[in-house]
C-alpha cells in the first residue's frame, strides 16, 4: 500500500510491501497506513465520537496522529472500550475495584464468597445493565479482526488457543507498549500498559505486554 499524504504529513507505507492489504490484514500486521486511510474515509471527527461514545473521556485531538496514539488515554478507558467488544457492544462504566474482601475471615478458605466483605461496590452501580453502543453485528466482526492479531500478527505472545482476542499497541521511541485483549467467551477484559513514568523512551516492544497478557490470563481468565 502506498505512502499516505494527509493535512501535510507524509506516512508511510505498509510494511509489508507496496500489494493491496485488506482491513483484516492490515489490523493483523498492526499497519499504520490501513488505519490512517480508513480514518481519512470516515472522517476525524467520526473517530472521536466514537471513542467518547465508547467511553473515553480524555481529550481527544482531531488530527491524524490521533488514529496512532497521538492523544493520551488511561489504561481503564481503553480496556473499558474493549469491554464493549467482550460484551457485544454493551457499555458498562469500569470500576477500578468491584469489593474488598477480607482472606482471614473466611468459613471455607476455597470459596472467595464466604470471606467477610470489608468494602462492596454500591448496588445501584453494581446493577447497571450498561448501555448498547455498538451493534452486536459490529462488536462480532472486531473480534474477528483481533483474533487475527493474536492468530498471525504482531499479538502472537499473547496467544492461549481460547479464541482470545487483542491489540497491540507502540508509540514513537516505544514510549509506550499497549496489549489489551479478551476472551469472548468468558466476557474477561485486561489491559497491560508499559512504560517509564517519566515518559522516557524505553527498550522494550509490545511484544512483551503481549506476553504479560497472555501469561496473566492464563493464570487468572481461564478460571472464569
Amino acid at each position: 500500500m502506498c505512502p499516505l499524504n494527509w493535512q501535510g504529513q507524509t506516512f508511510r507505507p505498509c510494511r509489508s510491501g507496496s500489494s493491496p492489504v485488506n482491513m483484516y490484514r492490515g489490523m493483523a500486521l498492526s499497519e499504520n497506513v490501513v488505519a490512517l486511510r480508513i480514518a481519512q474515509e470516515i472522517g476525524l471527527g467520526s473517530v472521536v465520537r466514537m471513542a467518547q461514545r465508547m467511553g473515553v473521556d480524555s481529550t481527544l485531538q482531531a488530527v491524524p496522529g490521533l488514529v496512532l496514539g497521538q492523544s493520551e488515554v488511561t489504561v481503564l478507558e481503553m480496556t473499558a472500550a474493549f469491554g464493549i467488544l467482550a460484551n457485544q457492544g454493551i457499555y458498562h462504566q469500569p470500576r477500578t475495584i468491584k469489593r474488598v474482601l477480607d482472606s482471614r475471615r473466611c468459613t471455607d478458605l476455597n470459596r472467595r464468597d464466604t470471606c467477610r466483605v470489608i468494602y462492596p461496590l454500591p448496588n445501584q452501580v453494581d446493577s447497571n445493565k450498561g448501555q448498547q453502543v455498538l451493534s452486536t453485528n459490529v462488536a462480532t466482526q472486531m473480534t474477528e479482526l483481533l483474533q487475527g492479531v493474536i492468530q498471525s500478527g504482531t499479538g502472537r505472545n499473547a496467544r492461549l488457543g481460547q479464541g482470545e482476542a487483542g491489540k497491540t499497541g507502540t508509540t514513537n521511541q516505544n514510549v509506550d507498549l499497549w496489549f489489551v485483549g479478551y476472551l469472548p467467551r468468558q466476557h474477561i477484559v485486561t489491559g497491560i500498559w508499559l512504560g517509564n513514568d517519566d515518559n522516557s523512551p524505553s527498550q522494550g516492544s509490545s511484544a512483551q505486554s503481549a506476553q504479560l497478557w497472555g501469561e496473566y490470563m492464563r493464570r487468572t481468565g481461564l478460571k472464569f
